[in-house]
Formats: structure tokens, C-alpha cells, sequence
């Protein structure tokens, strides 16, 4: 079993990945400005760290000591944001610090053009331009890093079940699977996916879609 540094652990992936990890007998440690607001019950082998992802020196502590570091950072709004990439900027030094190696990041299927329909890049994208451009920030930060990464790029997210149904693709967003209103993946099974990679070097190094 490792330990984890999760991050974004008030979100919805985040709490998914925090249960899971526990589940699964991993120990978590769960990074929030407001650890009160982690949706998920007291467990003997959970700790919750207060910070906040753009001090680097809070995020050094929390970095030091674990095995690899899960991020589901996300920010709130579509104005303009740094909090992916000066986050994760924040957490590539405190690793490289501190010697720890396997990072996940998750990212979107909407910033690479390749992975999303024409209606998609026509309404949608525009209207989440300023997030969009931020995660390719990151993703390109982890991309220069010398880190085993694998980034992680999800369709539209749900509050559906964890049904271990889903397919991955590392060159498009697997074919078949669409809903209404373009391919989903719930937020249960993005976690499951995540935490898989910790014992399988398939994606290491790769940028995947995952839906159903």
C-alpha cells in the first residue's frame, strides 16, 4: 500500500479518490484550505492537511513524506485562473525536494482539440477558454518535468455509480460510449481509473482520455 498526497479533496473527484484510497487500504493524506470541508468521514488512516496549493511552502510539507501525489485541483468560475499551473509548479519543485516520483494529474479531454467534437470546440470550449488554457499550462509543466507523470483527461463528469466500465485511450477519446450532450465518465470511476495507474506503468509518461 502507498501514501498518498491527494489534492482538490473538497471536490468531487477528490473525495472519490480520498474513499477509495482508503478503501483500498492506502494511507491518504487529504490537502485543503478548509480540511472541514473534506466530504468524507473520520478514518484511523486519513490525515487532513490545511494549506493552500499556491504557497509553496505549505505545499512542501504536505508533499514531503508520500509516495506519490494524486491531483484533482480545480477552480472555481471560468475567469481567468492560475491555479492549475502555478499548483502544479508548486508541487513538481516539492517533489523533486523531496524525492517523490509518481504523480497523476487531472486534466480535461477539452484541451486537446483531437479528443472533442466540432460542437464541442465550437459552444463549449470558448466559454472555458481561461480554464482550458491553464490546465495546458500544467499539463505542459508536467510534461518538462523529470517525474513518472500521467496525466489523466476526462470528458464531461457525473455523479453516476462506480461501474469499472470505462475504456481509455491515449490518442482520442475512446470511440462509442456517447451520451446526450457528448461522452461522460462518473466522477466514482475517474477515481477508480487514477488510482489503478499506481500499480501499472501502461500510461506512465501519456496523456489518456478515460469515458465510458
Amino acid at each position: 500500500m502507498s501514501r498518498l498526497l491527494i489534492l482538490g479533496a473538497t471536490g468531487g473527484t477528490g473525495a472519490a479518490l480520498v474513499r477509495q484510497a482508503l478503501e483500498a487500504g492506502h494511507e491518504v493524506s487529504a490537502f485543503a484550505r478548509d480540511p472541514a470541508a473534506i466530504p468524507v468521514p473520520h478514518h484511523e488512516r486519513l490525515r487532513a492537511l490545511r494549506g493552500d496549493i499556491m504557497d509553496a511552502e505549505q505545499v512542501s510539507r504536505a508533499v514531503s513524506g508520500h509516495d506519490a501525489v494524486l491531483s484533482a485541483l480545480g477552480s472555481r468560475g471560468r475567469g481567468p485562473t492560475r491555479v492549475y499551473s502555478e499548483g502544479i509548479a508548486n508541487v513538481l519543485r516539492a517533489m523533486k525536494e523531496h524525492g517523490v516520483r509518481r504523480l497523476i494529474a487531472v486534466t480535461a479531454a477539452g484541451i486537446d482539440d483531437q479528443q472533442t467534437g466540432i460542437w464541442f470546440r465550437l459552444l463549449i470550449k470558448p466559454l472555458l477558454r481561461n480554464v482550458y488554457s491553464d490546465m495546458l499550462r500544467m499539463e505542459e509543466a508536467v510534461r518538462r518535468s523529470d517525474v513518472v507523470w500521467t496525466l489523466v483527461r476526462p470528458p464531461r463528469l457525473t455523479d453516476g455509480r462506480l461501474s469499472k466500465a470505462y475504456r481509455a485511450s491515449a490518442e482520442h477519446l475512446p470511440l462509442g460510449g456517447y451520451f446526450f450532450g457528448g461522452p461522460v465518465i462518473s466522477r466514482e470511476d475517474l477515481a477508480h481509473f487514477i488510482l489503478a495507474q499506481l500499480d501499472s506503468d501502461e500510461h506512465a509518461r501519456k496523456a489518456v482520455a478515460v469515458a465510458y
